[in-house]
């Protein structure tokens, strides 16, 4: 495969994936179980569910987490490539990490092989945590607007600077993979024949570097125009919604939760 068509099909592909990513925006209209919970109850679940991950140390518990955090996938209709998608990434960058302490942790080895049984149970139980926390954080994520997820953070009374900070990190990263999208087939456009390794590293450089001004140049017409429609202020506040059945089935899963594992 040529060098520059290597080039292109990867940043493409990034950019691509960081925008599917980012906008699941048609899962939240879907019925589905947490679909119909009130965001901000959503919240506050969800951050005890990875709050008490967290604080969890024996595989068995952390197993029972992960599957909790499947079932909530399964019972809001998430699709099984959207939810695996977003979970293959951050256990698997933990598993490299952490994959020494099976050899340098002390205690009995297994069989013939260098490891120890206590670095491999560290070793599982850590990379099974940060599944179940990746879980967790996916199901609210993919059932909840992202304009419905600041209003609860809104709700919940939490700084004004850190959602708008927030808001406006989320829509430059929309912006930032926008651009670099549509630079990389406006590459394409101009690419005739196949340049050297030489001439291709030369223009590579010059594709970030071009990159990264128009991201900034764009990013700050973006902030203009916000402040000029005054958008830069936050947002007002929706009114309350009332509690239904489903917030009241996931308070129960969440406090069944937390009863089971502490107990």
């Amino acid at each position: 495969m040529a060098g520059s068509d290597l080039l292109d099909r990867t940043v493409a592909a990034i950019a691509a994936s960081a925008q599917w990513f980012l906008l699941a925006e048609e899962l939240p209209d879907r019925d589905g179980f947490l679909q119909a919970v009130t965001p901000t109850v959503k919240l506050v679940g969800i951050a005890a569910l990875v709050a008490l991950t967290v604080t969890q140390r024996t595989l068995s518990t952390v197993v029972a987490l992960a599957l909790l955090a499947a079932a909530l996938a399964v019972l809001s209709r998430v699709p099984a490539r959207t939810f695996l998608g977003r979970l293959t990434g951050p256990p698997a960058f933990a598993l490299v990490v952490v994959a020494p302490q099976a050899f340098l942790m002390g205690g009995p080895s297994l069989g013939s092989l260098p490891l120890s049984a206590a670095g491999v149970d560290y070793v599982l139980t850590f990379v099974v945590r940060v599944t179940a926390c990746v879980g967790f954080l996916s199901v609210l994520l993919v059932t909840t607007r992202f304009a419905d997820l600041l209003g609860a953070f809104r709700r919940l009374r939490a700084p004004a600077i850190a959602v708008s900070l927030l808001a406006i990190t989320y829509r430059y990263l929309l912006l930032f993979f926008a651009e670099l999208e549509r630079m990389v087939r406006a590459r394409r456009s101009r690419t005739i024949a196949e340049p050297s390794l030489r001439r291709n590293w030369r223009d590579s450089g010059h594709f970030v570097g071009s990159f990264l001004v128009r991201s900034l140049e764009r990013g700050e017409r973006v902030q203009r125009a916000a402040r000029a429609r005054g958008g830069t202020g936050p947002t007002p506040a929706q009114p309350r919604q009332p509690l239904g059945r489903a917030d009241l089935a996931f308070g129960l899963v969440v406090t069944l939760a937390v009863v089971v594992v502490v107990a």
